[in-house]
């Protein structure tokens, strides 16, 4: 992190504490309160494959570190074989920021860099309450309860924890932020299913609740994500599909703390 970045972090921080989260998507579900507690320590591995290329093309890791109130997410995935060449290895994505007591993660950094291309980052700016994408130089409000490409999935997995009581056909929305523009991000329960997972230790069969998007407009992706309940309601695996039916997917293999 270079200087300027850490004066940065250290700014929004002092202003996102003063500006307290009262409210917000999250905190209104009266069904999860206290939802900081169930943010957790992680260290996942996941097998990445795609519909259309057979084998396996990469392994991504995703940590979180929580320490106080204050949180790092990152994944990293390192590309192999044929991957490798047309994305010059690898793919990392971070997420930085508070751990609020009642909202879970409220992400104020977000940033994507894709093999050796520059880093798209995005950014809050507390003092004037907007999101600042450096990619394409534009901004947009803030809201409370704002999330990111990877925060949204632990987001996810901390709201059942604290209360994983939900039926099919039940909506969670948050509004996610990625390195260019802001989107509201609908996840519906459709399904209670098994999945069997080799861990490591051999195949494992673990119970999951699996939700599913609905894309905002036209050609966006449908992101499908099982949370498994035997392993803390971590993702046990994540489908992002694009709008011509091709599928990437990540298939945990390994979890630690």
């Amino acid at each position: 992190m270079n200087n300027l970045r850490k004066t940065t972090v250290k700014m929004t921080l002092a202003a996102l504490l003063s500006m307290g989260f009262a409210s917000g998507t999250w905190a209104a579900d009266a069904s999860c309160k206290g939802m900081g507690k169930q943010v957790i320590d992680s260290d996942l591995r996941f097998s990445l494959t795609h519909s259309q290329i057979p084998g396996e093309l990469a392994i991504s890791t995703h940590k979180m570190r929580v320490a106080g109130t204050q949180y790092k997410l990152q994944s990293t995935s390192q590309a192999k074989g044929f991957l490798a060449l047309l994305y010059s290895g690898q793919l990392t994505q971070k997420s930085e920021g508070l751990v609020d007591s009642q909202l879970g993660l409220t992400p104020f950094y977000y940033a994507e860099q894709r093999g050796k291309k520059p880093v798209a980052e995005s950014m809050l700016n507390a003092e004037t309450q907007q999101v600042v994408f450096k990619r394409n130089g534009e901004s947009a409000p803030y809201e409370k309860g704002l999330q990111d490409r990877i925060s949204m999935i632990y987001q996810i997995s901390a709201r059942l924890r604290c209360n994983a009581d939900l039926n099919i056909g039940d909506t969670l929305e948050m509004r996610v932020m990625s390195t260019g523009r802001v989107a509201k991000e609908v996840f519906v329960l459709k399904k209670l299913e098994d999945l069997t997972l080799d861990l490591g230790k051999g195949e494992r069969r673990v119970s999951t609740l699996q939700f599913e998007t609905k894309p905002e407009e036209a050609g966006d992706e449908t992101v499908r994500i099982w949370y498994a309940k035997d392993l803390k309601w971590q993702p046990a695996k994540i489908e992002i599909q694009d709008a011509d039916g091709k599928a990437l997917t990540q298939t945990l293999i390994s979890i630690g703390s």
